[in-house]
Parts: C-alpha cells; sequence; structure tokens
C-alpha cells in the first residue's frame, strides 16, 4: 500500500470503525476476540506503524537463526550484543527451525522491539499477511516471506577469490561443495565459483558440483562422493565452513593427503578453521562489521518505522590461506 498506512486504513480493512481499531491498539476496552483477531490481521498485513509494538518499547530485539550449533551464529551475536548494549538494548537469541515463522510469532507477541533475521532456511517457508508489526533487519540472507534491508558479505565476490586462489596454485580440476539450493547466499557463492572458472578457461564438470546443507556431515558425505567420480577433482571450494571441515575429516579418513593429494577451501571464517588438522583456507565474512551495521538499520527502523530503508550495499570479506591449500602453518 503506498503511504502511510493510517487508522483509517486499518479500519477499512478489518471492516470496523476508528474507534475499535484504536481499542485494540491501545488496550483500552473489551474487544470481542473475532474482532480483535480481524484488527490484529489488518495492522500485520497494512504494516501499521501504530500497531502495539509501536505504542511502547520493550528495549528487547531479538537475533533468530536457524541453528546455534553453527559457530557463525553465535559469532553473530558478540557485534549484535555490544552495539545493542550502547544503546540501551538487550538481545535475546531465538534459535528456531523456521527462522520466518518464528520471527512473525515473536512480532506479534509484542516481546520486542525489532528483530535480526537469519532467515529463509526452509525448503518452501511459511508466508504470512504482510509486513511483521515490528522492524525486522535480514543478515546473510534475503528473507523470504517479507521485505526487509539485508546486511551480508559480498558472497559472489569472494566464491570467485576462493576459486581464483586455487586455480593459482595450479589445480584445473576444482570441486564445489554447495549450500541449499533455496538459499540465495549459496546461489551467489555457486556463481562465483563457475564464474571463476569461465574467466580462466577452466571445465566445469557436473560431477564435481555436490549439493550439501552447510552441516559438516553433508560436507562429509560430499567429499567421499567426489572420490568416487571418473575423473575426481583436486581441489574443493565448500560453500561453508562446516562442510569443509566436513570435507576435510572424510579426506582424512580415505587416506587422501590434504592439501598434497587434495586442496580444501571453505567460506565464513568461523574460529574452528584455524585448528583443524591441516588448518582451514577460508573466505572470512566480515560478521562484527555485518552485525553492528544491521543493528544500526534496526534502531534507526524503531526509532521511525515510516522512515526509508538504508541501501545495504554487499561488505567485502577477505581470502584467509592455510595449510589447507598449501598456505603457511
Amino acid at each position: 500500500m503506498a503511504g502511510r498506512v493510517t487508522v483509517r486504513d486499518v479500519a477499512r480493512r478489518a471492516e470496523v470503525s476508528t474507534a475499535t481499531v484504536s481499542r485494540v491498539v491501545n488496550g483500552t476496552a473489551r474487544v470481542a476476540e473475532g474482532t480483535s483477531r480481524r484488527v490484529a490481521a489488518a495492522i500485520d498485513e497494512l504494516g501499521y506503524p501504530g500497531g502495539p509494538a509501536a505504542q511502547a518499547r520493550t528495549r528487547h530485539v531479538a537475533l533468530v537463526v536457524p541453528s546455534i550449533t553453527n559457530p557463525f551464529f553465535p559469532e553473530l551475536v558478540t557485534g549484535a550484543r555490544a552495539a545493542l548494549a550502547r544503546s540501551g538494548y538487550s538481545l535475546l537469541l531465538v534459535d528456531a527451525e523456521d527462522p520466518e515463522a518464528e520471527a512473525r510469532r515473536l512480532a506479534r507477541s509484542r516481546l520486542v522491539d525489532g528483530i535480526l533475521l537469519v532467515g529463509s532456511h526452509t525448503p518452501r517457508p511459511r508466508r504470512g499477511p504482510g509486513q511483521p508489526r515490528v522492524p525486522v533487519v535480514a543478515i546473510d540472507r534475503t528473507p523470504t516471506s517479507w521485505r526487509a534491508p539485508v546486511v551480508e558479505c559480498d558472497s559472489y565476490q569472494g566464491a570467485r577469490t576462493v576459486t581464483a586462489h586455487l586455480a593459482s596454485t595450479g589445480h584445473s580440476r576444482i570441486a564445489h561443495l554447495a549450500g541449499p539450493a533455496h538459499l540465495d547466499v549459496a546461489a551467489r557463492r555457486r556463481r562465483g565459483y563457475r564464474d571463476a572458472l569461465r574467466e580462466r578457461g577452466l571445465r566445469l564438470d557436473p560431477t564435481w558440483v555436490v549439493r550439501g546443507d552447510f552441516s559438516e556431515e553433508s560436507g562429509h558425505r560430499a567429499a567421499l562422493r567426489l572420490l568416487e567420480v571418473a575423473r575426481p577433482p583436486t581441489a574443493i571450494f565448500a560453500a561453508n565452513d562446516l562442510m569443509a571441515v566436513g570435507a576435510l575429516a572424510a579426506l582424512r579418513g580415505a587416506g587422501v593427503r590434504v592439501p598434497q593429494d587434495m586442496a580444501v577451501a571453505g567460506f565464513d571464517g568461523i574460529r574452528v578453521g584455524r585448528y583443524t588438522l591441516p588448518t582451514l583456507t577460508t573466505y572470512a565474512q566480515p560478521v562484527l562489521d555485518m552485525s553492528r551495521r544491521a543493528v544500526v538499520l534496526l534502531l534507526a527502523a524503531i526509532r521511525d518505522p515510516t522512515g526509508p530503508s538504508a541501501a545495504t550495499p554487499p561488505l567485502p570479506g577477505r581470502l584467509v590461506v592455510r595449510e589447507s591449500t598449501g598456505g603457511p602453518p
């Protein structure tokens, strides 16, 4: 809906009077349950800035992630918590199988003033009606349920950089452990990998691209599968560090030496990569900068829900060369 949403717009959508909308929003009088639900749905659908969440601040912000077992997400907490504390806000960490559905539930609950979301993790995310009731800023992945500013690393350029590094060390048969097909961030990393090969005139064998789910287990399975193809690759670029860690374990168990027989590189820059055997080459995301930028955008939206969304160009990361591709110990 164009322009600022008013109480009259909500009343028209819910087919009630403006006085009824005010009673629901402010809780000044009892309203029939069915009517209250209708008004709440209209507020969500239209993105009415005068909804209950705008009436009183909780001074809480939620960070909703698909899995706290992935070390990348707790590192987001470090930066976000410090940035929020400086503005007098507390951070609630929420681990959810369906982050976008959980974000919508939190928005309805009035428990938080805003949400930092790492979403789009389910193959078919549930679509809710309209924009959530509180401001949302996405990190790393574009939400599929609604529009929100996204703070992310330049995954495409990072993947090109890692693939180019592998090629520069003499590898021409470079495989890719791809991320989930429904994630835009995984698609950008796969595209960067493909373009880097094309730019160098290197062949892309379809059997060298194996899809995983960003877990160590899927990286382990994918690496073993690559060893069985007719013409195995000599290097692996994994779309995240956890899959690379799983690949290292699989290769070690199969008696494949890294990097002498097979080089391995990942993406994310999680701390465990410093301590794998061998240590892991990776493209390190600027996690602290990402979390701080997301907090700045979110706090601005909390202060002015009707303000324009700031442009958020992708942030550059950096290549960290370690032993798994022949770098220094």
